[in-house]
């Protein structure tokens, strides 16, 4: 029940520290010409004014008057002018030529403006996360989430990657994904990400926001499949009781793949399955070693435990019940198992084991 509560405090703040969402652009305009145009409009309304305490006119006439004096059109005058009057009217000149010069110092800085830029950028990606479905969602862009994005790409996915940092969206748009900039943790912003829609959500931020996206995620998607990076294991069964559906420990992977790599030359690469204490291996048939020109079915017997998936061979995959030929030397095995037996299946591939 604390652990809820704990996740239930983490949402609301996430929320309530999560950047607003993108300024429309037409709001971004309206925000630049504001000035520009009161300044036009308190520019006539003061012209007009004096034409008629000035000269006596009636308020259309003054407010004519205005209109072609600050336009610069140069049309003859309404009435005749006395001298206040034209006095009056070469200051409504120099006041109107004050007004375009900023008016258009204000529309150089429209044009100029990153931030109306970012929202015309924003509108675009807007509309093509809101015609995406069965995407994926990746929150955090940092190394872990940069490959999870290049692997949703590679696997034909449409992809959309949150993150805080505005410096991440070129990357992301050459590695082919869609760019939303703001924090995961917030419902707003992964309802913009379509999490509703998506096929999964991959979160690779730190475990407290994990567990925060993932809570957030599941009750917005209930039927969404939540895959968390773990660094700290201890985090693991809390982001499972948060709504994720699977929390890959990526340093403790990483680990156990660097040591058996390290420790047996012919360990080409690892990968634990979480929850168990099977692996797959890669491991290369080495020079003089016992199982050169066996069958895989004839390894299997002299290694308990073992499952042999397939064979890689001349950059192709061969399904083990494929593999009519003996071993050669090269080949790469891919296997599964426990690591005591994968360790004894190495003992027959590794290089030398002939004359051992």
């Amino acid at each position: 029940m604390s652990a809820i509560l704990v996740f239930m405090v983490d949402t609301t703040s996430a929320a309530s520290s999560a950047s607003l969402p993108q300024i429309s652009v037409v709001r971004l305009v309206a925000r630049f010409l504001r000035g520009p145009s009161i300044a036009a409009v308190t520019l006539l309304i003061i012209a007009s004014s004096g034409y008629v305490l000035i000269g006596g006119w009636s308020w259309i006439d003054g407010l004519y008057m205005a209109f072609i004096t600050v336009g610069q059109v140069g049309f003859q005058e309404v009435h005749t002018l006395g001298t206040a009057g034209r006095i009056w009217t070469m200051c409504v000149i120099l006041a109107g030529f004050a007004v375009f010069v900023y008016s258009a110092a204000s529309l150089t800085a429209l044009f100029l403006s990153v931030e109306v830029r970012s929202a015309i950028r924003e509108t675009r990606r807007s509309k093509v996360r809101s015609q995406m479905h069965q995407h994926v969602v990746v929150a955090g862009f940092g190394r872990v989430g940069r490959s999870a994005t290049t692997a949703a790409i590679r696997s034909g996915r449409a992809c959309v990657v949150i993150d805080e940092n505005n410096a991440s969206e070129e990357i992301v748009t050459n590695i082919g994904a869609v760019f939303l900039h703001g924090d995961a943790r917030d419902a707003t912003v992964l309802r913009m990400a379509g999490v509703s829609r998506a096929a999964a959500l991959i979160t690779s931020l730190d475990d407290p926001s994990n567990a925060v996206v993932a809570l957030t995620a599941r009750s917005l998607a209930p039927d969404l499949r939540i895959v968390s990076r773990v660094t700290d294991v201890s985090w693991r069964e809390r982001l499972m009781r948060a709504g994720a559906s699977h929390a890959v420990p990526v340093y403790e992977s990483i680990g156990a793949s660097l040591a058996a790599t390290a420790l047996d030359a012919e360990v080409l690469g690892v990968l634990p399955i979480p929850g168990t204490d099977m692996r797959v291996e890669e491991m290369e048939v080495g020079a003089e070693s016992i199982a050169v020109g066996q069958g895989l079915r004839a390894v299997m017997e002299q290694a308990d435990d073992v499952h042999i998936l397939g064979l890689k061979r001349d950059e192709g995959l061969v399904r083990w019940h494929e593999a009519s030929e003996g071993l050669h030397v090269g080949d790469v095995l891919v296997v599964l198992g426990t690591a005591p037996a994968l360790e004894r299946l190495t003992k027959l591939v590794r290089h030398g084991s002939r004359d051992a």
